[in-house]
């Protein structure tokens, strides 16, 4: 879901304006060059929470021997603590490195192939029969399997895949979770245990934490969420202090400070040139990045291969991943060629936002520092603007929308996607605004939640609503902030997730989106009373219908 945000606390004390106060810079030893490359990445960390008005934002940079701290914000909810550096950051699914890792420590000691069945070393995994789930294939998230669904269940049913193992790339944390489970079944203790002794002990990285757990809440940077989770994102939305959530789960699990993700960084600049750095053999470390698969075909440089994402930037090839937690957002990026490093968290989560573009040219611009090269602006913040907002321009059903500014009835339009926008105005918040084309191309009307609003001159009817998929409509929750709530709304023949997202009935009470047709993820409902489903249960997630 892509969030831009507008921070603004609610229901605690108010928090200053983040551009009010500049980046502290820690950089004992910084020649000149770095001093300017670091001045110049701060003032792009100044930009990212004056835009994106985040509550408190960390980064760490490592170049060679040199590491330097660049850090904004408060750590408390009374905004009064400045950021010290001790901090615990929760790093999200930058975790799966350090869960690829073991696997490849194991491997390295001949007690793990990764080419194997999960199922030959976790044999009570709730698995489909059929083509092996292997380790390698579960690092590489190409075995099908759903993004979140549970990893065990109650009843004991089996996952299911969207797609045959090695056909596509589709993102699954359920994969790494039971991954995590096989480690620690191989080692006989908990992942947090084996992640302790194998790789956060041997880094000298003392203040990482391999769970994310009650006992440590206190060393974690205050962290927020969205007010109201049940509106689309906008640019600006209020914010309210995130939820706590303990979690052992490998796809996501490890919380850490920015001196230690410094020595972390270093540790995978140390790969990227073929050193196991003491954890792993060197042919190991160049086995880890030798054989990355392409995400999509569409952007064949993007390539994943064991926890780790692989990018080209201005031709440079770098190691990157990003992390998102309920109240974190995290990235980093490496050039092993360069030997740069950057990592950076922010205390928001469940918004979309990861400080990539910040990550990126922090490695870029040590590097040009080193290579006495000026550094150029950074990239700029927020979506591109709109290529033709005068196809947009006209009277829909009692409402104006105007060209310049692209707004509805004087409020503003946020792109979102193509064709989607959202908006603050009070009658339309609810919902994206997605507009419709006809075949030549022209919009001739607007989507929004289940009416449609045609534009004058236009013809767009919808067709009617059947009483059996209208009976499906209506808005479900889960008290668990990682499933939130999702809004069904029936509009024409189809059923739309969130007024955008249209699924379709594949066989009885069984359903997937309508695209991609290979999506793992599944729908079902329960619960029926006089033909309304009371409960949702998507990709084995259970919500309740709470319609208000």
């Amino acid at each position: 879901m892509p969030i831009d945000r507008r921070l603004f606390l609610a229901g605690a004390a108010a928090l200053s304006v983040p551009a009010a106060s500049r980046a502290a810079i820690t950089a004992p030893g910084a020649s000149a060059s770095q001093r300017a490359a670091l001045t110049a990445i701060a003032a792009y960390l100044d930009a990212h929470r004056a835009f994106f008005a985040l509550p408190a934002m960390g980064l760490v940079v490592t170049d060679g021997d040199f590491t330097a701290l660049i850090q904004s914000g408060t750590s408390d909810y009374e905004a009064r603590k400045p950021l010290t550096g001790t901090e615990l950051w929760q790093i999200g699914s930058i975790s799966k490195s350090f869960v690829a890792l073991l696997c490849l420590q194991l491997a390295d000691e001949h007690r793990l192939d990764l080419d194997a069945d999960i199922r030959s070393v976790l044999p009570e995994a709730q698995l489909p029969p059929g083509a092996p789930f292997t380790i390698r294939g579960l690092l590489d998230h190409t075995t099908g399997l759903p993004d979140f669904a549970p990893t065990w269940r109650p009843d004991n049913s089996l996952l299911w895949r969207g797609f045959e193992p090695g056909a596509r790339w589709s993102y699954s944390n359920t994969g790494y979770g039971l991954v995590g489970d096989m480690i620690a079944r191989i080692e006989g203790r908990p992942l947090a245990a084996v992640i302790a002794a194998r790789i956060t002990g041997r880094l000298g990285m003392a203040d990482t934490r391999g769970a994310i757990a009650w006992a440590d809440r206190g060393r974690h940077t205050a962290c927020y969420a969205t007010l109201r989770p049940d509106l689309p994102v906008r640019r600006q939305n209020p914010l309210a202090p995130a939820p706590w959530v303990s979690t052992t789960f490998g796809a996501g699990s490890v919380a850490s400070t920015l001196p230690d993700m410094a020595r972390y960084l270093r540790f995978l600049i140390a790969i990227g040139n073929g050193r196991g750095a003491g954890l792993v053999s060197d042919a190991t470390a160049s086995a880890w990045l030798a054989n990355p698969v392409v995400e999509s075909p569409d952007n064949p440089d993007d390539r994943y291969g064991l926890g780790l994402m692989h990018r080209v930037e201005d031709g440079r090839r770098l190691l990157h991943h990003t992390g998102g937690m309920i109240g974190f957002s995290s990235s980093f990026h490496v050039d092993a060629a360069a030997g740069t490093g950057a990592f950076a968290s922010c205390a928001i989560g469940s918004t979309g936002y990861r400080p990539r573009l910040l990550t990126a040219f922090a490695v870029t611009a040590l590097r040009l520092a080193r290579e006495g090269k000026p550094i150029p602006p950074p990239p700029a913040l927020g979506p591109k603007p709109v290529a033709s907002p005068g196809d947009y321009a006209g009277a829909y059903d009692g409402i104006t929308i105007t060209a310049a500014p692209l707004a509805l009835d004087g409020t503003a339009l946020e792109p979102t996607g193509k064709d989607r926008f959202v908006t603050a105005h009070p009658d339309f918040r609810a919902f994206p605004l997605v507009f419709v084309r006809n075949p030549a191309g022209a919009v001739v009307a607007i989507d929004h939640g289940a009416r449609r609003l045609v534009r004058a001159g236009a013809s767009a009817p919808l067709p009617a609503t059947p009483p059996r998929l209208a009976a499906h409509a209506g808005r479900y929750e889960s008290d668990d902030p990682w499933i939130g709530g999702v809004t069904l709304v029936a509009r024409g023949e189809r059923l739309w997730l969130g007024g955008t997202e249209p699924i379709m009935e594949i066989a009885e009470n069984d359903w997937r989106v309508e695209d991609p047709v290979w999506s793992p993820e599944r729908f079902a409902f329960a619960g029926f009373v006089a033909g309304r489903p009371q409960l949702l249960v998507i990709s084995g997630r259970v919500l309740e219908r709470r319609d208000v």
